[in-house]
């Protein structure tokens, strides 16, 4: 991609409205206008009742009683609408503990509403017990989904290595598989194959010795829009095989989105999803200038050794200091064409931040990145579908959580304004509930200021042996 991709951490605006304190067990939210995205539907005037960490309750606020001893949380004025999913992002090293890199990206997603994530990446030794921590109740955070290790053409050698590796694997308790490409035709077709066999689903990367139709035909997820780009170059143009993920060379002009059509509707026959990373690459190729992307606000959540490091990257980058700002702006707008295109014709989409990394904050890279989609002509409610529902049916578990049901899990936000008429309203919260877990605006703020003294706090300072035998301070 030219530039590196690195980690961090975030931030976000803050109501003024706080909601009420939490229920241990039992939280009632009274005439609240529902958006239960089971349909581009709003319900007014309701009560819903939670129980542990399912909804109980839900109908009109004059006949659905509030039970004896449950919390009440107001909800005139307010909007109540599933918890958001991201579905590309990196863990870090920890346990999930508040004090750790780990611990402080839970807590930066919980902060801005995201209930449920799918980790695409991150250390093999920890990620699957941040996870199962999570899943147990020791550590708070969103629930996690986490892919293998990257399968890839260094890591993978030959068909029957692919095969032994997917094995392995699932064996391990990995919930999907990650590839950055690279494999060669025959190797993806046997890690592909294997992968069917052992019910684990594919995502990641397209690059051109797979090619975008072999992966639809091959039913991989598809990450970063991967291989649509080169689809729009003429069948007979050399460039098909050298276009990769960032491409502000000569070709982006003999790229033909009348191209689209025909491959977003392919997308829909194979019945492939699709998140296109919208904002990360459109951070990658900012016009703005590095100045802006260190004016994000939520940076403050980030180590500043991190946008300290980010900067010098960008900076030296010649991606970003010597390509015509029309080159950038004929490139995003290109990806935000396939994108519309592929939600036109009924291609699912969803909504993946690859945060934390470049300027790009864990939980605030998912606002972004709804925002990114909003922009590129997508109805909101299109957008809070790929945030949700979406994800939910992906995972094959669109019957436990993604919209607003009895019955299903309650992962919830609490809005103060409605998202069905612009998607940024999804960052006014005035609580979130994490699997019956009220967390109102105040705990909010607590995660986001832990998390910047954590994330920007000295280290420890070591004392040498003699300095501490004498006692010394």
């Amino acid at each position: 991609m030219g530039l590196a991709l690195w980690m961090t951490g975030c931030g976000m605006t803050q109501p003024s409205m706080k909601a009420e304190a939490p229920a241990k067990d039992m939280v009632a939210f009274v005439d609240v206008n529902v958006v239960p995205m089971d349909s581009e539907r709003l319900l007014a005037h309701q009560t819903v009742v939670v129980k542990g960490e399912r909804i109980v309750a839900l109908g009109p606020v004059d006949t659905t009683p509030v039970p004896a001893g449950a919390a009440r949380v107001e909800g005139r004025g307010r909007y109540l609408m599933p918890g958001l999913a991201d579905m590309h992002l990196h863990l870090v090293p920890g346990t999930g503990q508040p004090e750790d890199p780990a611990g402080q990206v839970l807590a930066l997603l919980l902060a801005n509403g995201v209930t449920t994530a799918r980790a695409l990446g991150g250390p093999k030794d920890t990620a699957l017990g941040v996870r199962d921590r999570v899943a147990r109740g020791e550590v708070l955070g969103p629930t996690l989904r986490v892919a293998a290790p990257s399968m890839h053409g260094k890591s993978v050698q030959g068909p029957e290595q692919a095969r032994q590796r997917v094995r392995e694997y699932k064996a391990a308790g990995y919930d999907g598989l990650k590839t950055h490409g690279f494999l060669g035709r025959e190797t993806y077709d046997a890690m592909m194959a294997e992968a069917r066999a052992q019910g684990l689903p594919v995502s990641g990367h397209v690059t051109p010795d797979v090619g975008l139709f072999h992966a639809l035909e091959s039913g991989q997820q598809i990450e970063h829009l991967d291989g649509y780009l080169n689809e729009l170059l003429p069948e007979d143009d050399a460039a098909r095989a050298e276009v990769g993920q960032v491409e502000l060379g000569e070709p982006l002009e003999r790229m033909d989105p009348a191209r689209i059509p025909a491959l977003a509707e392919a997308t829909k026959k194979a019945g492939v999803w699709s998140s296109p990373t919208l904002a990360l690459f459109e951070t990658v190729t900012s016009p703005e200038g590095v100045e802006a992307l260190r004016a994000r606000p939520e940076l403050r959540y980030a180590k500043q050794a991190s946008v300290e490091a980010w900067t010098q990257m960008v900076s030296k980058d010649p991606q970003m200091t010597q390509v015509p700002a029309g080159r950038k702006r004929r490139f995003a707008e290109l990806r935000r064409q396939v994108t519309r295109g592929l939600y036109t014709a009924g291609a699912k989409l969803m909504v993946g931040s690859d945060s934390p990394q470049l300027f790009m904050v864990a939980g605030f890279a998912v606002h972004r990145e709804m925002e990114a989609l909003a922009e590129a002509g997508i109805a909101p409610y299109g957008v809070l579908e790929a945030a949700t529902r979406n994800a939910a049916e992906y995972l094959g578990e669109a019957g436990t959580w993604g919209t607003v049901a009895e019955g299903r899990r309650a992962d919830l936000l609490l809005l103060e304004a409605n998202p069905l008429q612009d998607v940024k309203h999804t960052r006014e919260l005035a609580g979130v509930m994490v699997r019956g877990q009220w967390l109102p605006r105040s705990e909010l703020d607590e995660l986001l200021e832990r998390t910047a003294v954590v994330a920007n706090a000295p280290p420890p300072v070591k004392k040498s042996v003699a300095t501490a035998a004498s006692g010394a301070p």
